[in-house]
């Protein structure tokens, strides 16, 4: 039987020679109920008594991106643009499919060839990638059946890839001073952005967006809105930060704090350039964001605590931090040197043995 609960009401909603018949039964109190109402609606329409419900067409999935998704992500997310590209991959590989024609069976096949075919470049396709691109299809999904044009989304049936980007690399005190040396000349004007995503744990589009009215030297603090988290914070400034936005406020002519010279507004780009200089510096498999990992490490080796790192780094959760938090060598060096240093004090704790305690 074509009946389900939904909100505290039973439908009935099933497909007869591809028209589709679905109506709330408010009166129905039981899924026996529902069920009788359901039957007695088949049996009106086989016998062409059921004239109420008119045949209501289903949209393409292109059709429903286009129109109907798309302009709402526009208005409502700021990952439209990523929306945007992510929906020509849908559009292209269920092309002509109605929103009722996709099912379990084709979405299982979807994930499974991209995430065993090629990228443009000729890499392997990240599970991560595949993933983002089943939560888009399962968010167009949802919204058409918020729009009551299938009664199910498929996509909640289908497990995401297994991720295994725990990425653990962060800079290490020699590479520092290697990256700091080449980044003079034509790469000058990585350098503060380099200090401050160290000394602050800022992300790269922050740091783009950072503007001088956001940056208070009275309070020695830096404003951080509009992120990713959608959470504004308040990020202190060190010596090394304030140092380096004091000498770029000099030869400020602009809102923004990083200005490219090509266009004179913010920055927007600096992958090119730091591959570059990392490369110069002989620093491999490192990446801009990974000053970020360098942040959150060095703040749990100076002794910062979890709450702590999670507010300047600007995480929802602290789960979230403990990505961005490596021991390193040295800090777990200290910490085991500890235990040898326990056990040789005179005031330590004496454990004793209930053997013990009972000839004591």
């Amino acid at each position: 039987m074509a009946v389900r609960k939904r909100g505290g009401v039973w439908y009935y909603d099933f497909m007869i020679r591809l028209v589709r018949y679905r109506e709330a039964i408010p009166e129905a109190r039981t899924k026996w109920q529902a069920e009788q109402v359901e039957t007695q609606v088949r049996q009106a329409i086989f016998e062409g008594r059921y004239c109420k419900l008119q045949q209501k067409r289903v949209p393409t999935l292109k059709e429903f991106i286009e129109e109907t998704f798309l302009p709402w992500s526009k208005a409502n997310k700021r990952s439209y643009q990523s929306d945007s590209w992510r929906s020509k991959v849908l559009i292209n590989w269920f092309d002509g499919k109605r929103l009722d024609e996709i099912t379990l069976f084709m979405i299982e096949k979807f994930k499974k060839e991209r995430r065993e075919g090629k990228t443009r470049r000729g890499k392997v396709r990240s599970p991560a990638s595949v993933n983002r691109e089943i939560e888009l299809l399962s968010r167009v999904l949802t919204m058409a059946v918020d729009h009551e044009l299938i009664g199910a989304n498929p996509c909640r049936k289908v497990r995401k890839l297994r991720l295994d980007n725990q990425r653990i690399r962060y800079l290490l005190p020699e590479e520092e001073e290697r990256l700091m040396g080449v980044l003079t000349g034509r790469k000058a004007h990585l350098r503060p952005l380099v200090i401050l995503a160290i000394n602050t744990g800022m992300r790269r589009g922050e740091l783009f967006n950072l503007t001088w009215e956001k940056v208070d030297f009275s309070r020695n603090v830096i404003y951080v809105t509009n992120t990713k988290s959608g959470r504004d914070r308040v990020v202190p400034m060190n010596r090394p930060v304030r140092e380096e936005l004091l000498r770029v406020s000099g030869q400020a002519d602009c809102e923004f704090v990083f200005v490219s010279k090509r266009t004179g507004l913010n920055l927007t780009e600096i992958k090119k350039g730091f591959n570059a200089a990392c490369r110069e510096a002989e620093i491999q498999n490192f990446k801009f964001h990974d000053l970020r990992h360098t942040a959150g490490t060095r703040l749990a080796d100076a002794g910062a605590d979890a709450f702590t790192i999670k507010e300047i780094l600007g995480h929802s959760s602290i789960q979230t931090s403990a990505r961005y938090v490596h021991a390193t060598h040295e800090g777990k060096r200290r910490a085991v040197e500890a235990l040898a240093s326990y056990s040789s004090r005179k005031d330590c704790l004496k454990i004793v043995t209930n053997e013990e305690r009972r000839f004591g």
